[in-house]
């Protein structure tokens, strides 16, 4: 008789990762001022919060979430359709209605429930839906709970997503679903060209906003308000549980929608309510978005400085852009060793591996916040350097931190090229054609030992023509083995991939 928990009582990977003290996740927080905290009893650096503005501690919000606890207590102990709706909610909302520019915004418990309460109100079996391939796993659920007919596009390939909008049939109601931001590569969506192609074939809009919201734009509404397309997006989705430093979520639209949503969504009708303190909390926060703009400003100057430290260093952070700064590692077990020697030197960062990733292509997500300071980056900077050369993930001739660090300045001084200088960035042959991707010839392992050199001549103005043909020299008597290591790499990319699949399964 077969059994349900046979597959958990057979799981090896997590005994193996454990035994080998390589496992990374599920660390208990002991304390925390926010930029450091403290894990297993040591003071470290996190570079792994989604607590962009560092409002989770700051004393206003704090202060307003004690304030609502004393008054409404610490939980409304009902959904938000019986007994679980307070003053507060409906402030909040109409607050968030206003700031987004919409007709009105419903809140939910958590960010994910709001995409899948939200998805599954509103698609049914005779729609389809449109989504990116990276985008979220609460929007992949959400999706899923409907029983719509589901198509997935390559990720940002507006070509692709053409393709599958012309093969919808006419009487079917379409929607467009992506991520503002990319959360674990850090990227955005081309929101430019999915609004051309939902005018041009008839296609509703929803962006899930949840790391864009609070750091981009002039007023922090987001990627929306960044491209200038606000006005052309039908429903915009967020979550407090980041910038905002709180918790729950929230989308916005149409009154009528939004309504029949309110009235639809099973994570809203059979789900207890946000706390008072979440509520009072993101409240507070939503006025510190609104008034201190020198939030974001700062986090853009502290987001710049460190990804054109590591493109400066060697790494590949892909076609990132704002405070998520992915730092690729390839290895999965290469990636949860220097994820171990990065905790053990005072840094927390957080490892990504498959299935969230693709295979052969994980990463150490670091993200960033506007409280960070110059002296705990330049740490950070310093520390990937160091770990960067033990394990081969950079040239050993790579620039020094110390090097680096001048170059990228401090993100105090208004003179700095940190907020402006773009690093010119060293792309190896797998990562080129989108993000983190495809294996490339031998013929283009040439040219990539060839960019390695003058990448770094260009970015460090090395003047010598006799040192640049001598570093070129070095990298290409290094062929014979470069050309054994990426065959071995294509046949253990070729393994992997019949083994592993993406969060998000459904193919077209």
């Amino acid at each position: 008789m077969a059994d349900v928990f046979k597959k958990a009582y057979e799981w090896r990977e997590l005994k193996v990762s454990r035994a080998t003290g390589l496992y990374p996740y599920f660390k208990p927080i002991e304390s925390t001022n926010g930029t450091e905290v403290v894990v297993g009893g040591r003071q470290v650096i996190m570079v792994g919060s989604n607590n962009y503005l560092g409002l989770s501690l700051d004393p206003r919000v704090k202060e307003a979430a004690i304030r609502a606890t004393e008054k409404y207590g610490t939980s409304c102990s009902g959904s938000r359709l019986l007994n679980g709706t307070l003053d507060l909610h409906l402030e909040l909302e109409e607050r968030l209605a206003r700031f987004l520019k919409r007709d009105k915004a419903i809140c939910f418990s958590t960010g994910f429930t709001t995409n899948l309460g939200t998805l599954s109100a509103i698609l049914d079996r005779k729609d389809w839906v449109f989504s990116d391939r990276l985008n979220h796993a609460s929007i992949v659920e959400g999706i899923r709970s409907s029983y719509c007919e589901h198509k997935r596009y390559r990720h940002n390939d507006m070509a692709d997503l053409e393709r599958l909008l012309k093969s919808a049939p006419e009487e079917a109601g379409k929607l467009i679903v992506t991520d503002s931001v990319f959360s674990m590569e850090g990227d955005f969506a081309d929101l430019r060209g999915i609004v051309e192609l939902a005018a041009k074939y008839g296609a509703r809009i929803m962006v899930d906003e949840a790391h864009g919201i609070g750091v981009l734009g002039a007023h922090g509404r987001g990627l929306c308000e960044h491209l200038g397309v606000e006005e052309k997006v039908d429903l915009v989705m967020g979550t407090f549980s980041k910038s905002f430093g709180s918790l729950g979520g929230v989308v916005a639209g149409p009154k009528e929608v939004i309504e029949w949503i309110q009235h639809r969504a099973r994570s809203m009708i059979f789900q207890a309510s946000m706390t008072p303190a979440a509520v009072a909390a993101a409240l507070t926060s939503l006025e510190i978005i609104e008034k201190e703009p020198e939030r974001r400003e700062r986090l853009w100057r502290i987001s710049n400085k460190m990804r054109n430290a590591f493109r400066l260093l060697g790494y590949d952070t892909g076609v990132s852009d704002g405070p998520v700064v992915p730092v690729l590692i390839g290895d999965q077990v290469k990636c949860f060793r220097f994820w171990k020697a990065l905790y053990e030197n005072g840094v927390f960062a957080n490892p990504v591996i498959p299935p969230a990733v693709e295979p052969g292509n994980a990463l150490m997500r670091t993200s960033y916040m506007s409280i960070h300071t110059d002296e705990q980056l330049n740490r950070v900077i310093e520390q990937f350097e160091l770990l960067g050369k033990k394990f081969k993930i950079i040239p050993e001739d790579a620039p020094t931190a110390a090097d680096v660090i001048d170059k990228v300045g401090s993100i105090d001084d208004p003179n700095a090229e940190a907020p402006r200088f773009v690093a010119t960035t060293y792309r190896p042959a797998e990562s080129r054609n989108g993000t983190f991707r495809r294996t490339g010839g031998i013929a283009q392992r040439v040219f990539d030992m060839v960019e390695s050199a003058t990448w770094r001549a260009a970015n460090f103005q090395i003047p010598s023509r006799e040192q640049l043909n001598r570093m070129v020299q070095e990298s290409l008597s290094d062929m014979t083995g470069a050309v054994i290591e990426r065959t071995y790499k294509l046949w253990e990319l070729a393994n992997r991939a019949r083994n592993s699949r993406r969060l998000s399964y459904d193919d077209e």
